[in-house]
């Protein structure tokens, strides 16, 4: 038995995968199956990892962008709050059990072209009833949270109350929402 490269066998296959313009292999996972004179052999999987570090472009390609809805222990106004709750609600979230703590929108550009955009939260846990579980080892027992993240499906709309829209953009959301009120 001896340690083979497998790129051009593998080319020989045929071996094909539809990519995005501009992107690149970095990472694969291969099952092989190998055939000779004593019949075939089925090998455990291959694992190619990501190039070596000094094969990648300084700076990295990629820009995350984070953008934070509400920061944990930040004032909000009843309007505020009941926009952010119909968004969260918009995308498939309980306002009730999202923990007062930052709310983020994260979203990952390649190449010019933004990706999917998930929303971040701390999520109370809840029992099969319903109520938020306590943690009871702390001396002051409080709810449990975990972070979760859901894409997002519904923009929120911007604050039309912030004075860096221009006036015309902000006096058109502010007769919408008069109008939907």
């Amino acid at each position: 038995m001896s340690e083979q490269k497998i790129g051009a066998q593998l080319d020989a296959l045929g071996l094909t995968a539809d990519i995005e313009d501009g992107y690149r292999i970095t990472e694969a996972t291969v099952h092989l199956t190998a055939e000779g004179e004593g019949g075939s052999t089925w090998h455990s999987v291959a694992r190619v990892s990501r190039q070596a570090p000094e094969s990648l472009p300084v700076p990295s390609p990629v820009e995350v962008r984070v953008v934070t809805v509400v920061r944990e222990g930040q004032e909000v106004t009843g309007e505020q709050r009941a926009r952010v709750n119909r968004w969260l609600e918009a995308n498939g979230i309980d306002p009730k059990r999202v923990a007062l703590r930052d709310i983020t929108v994260e979203s990952k550009v390649r190449g010019g072209r933004e990706g999917r955009h998930l929303i971040g939260f701390t999520e109370f846990y809840q029992d099969e009833t319903g109520y938020k579980v306590l943690d009871e080892k702390k001396r002051i027992p409080e709810a449990v949270t975990y972070q979760r993240w859901v894409r997002q499906t519904v923009p929120l709309e911007p604050d039309p109350t912030w004075v860096g829209w221009p006036e015309a953009r902000r006096q058109e959301k502010q007769a919408q929402q008069e109008r939907e009120a």
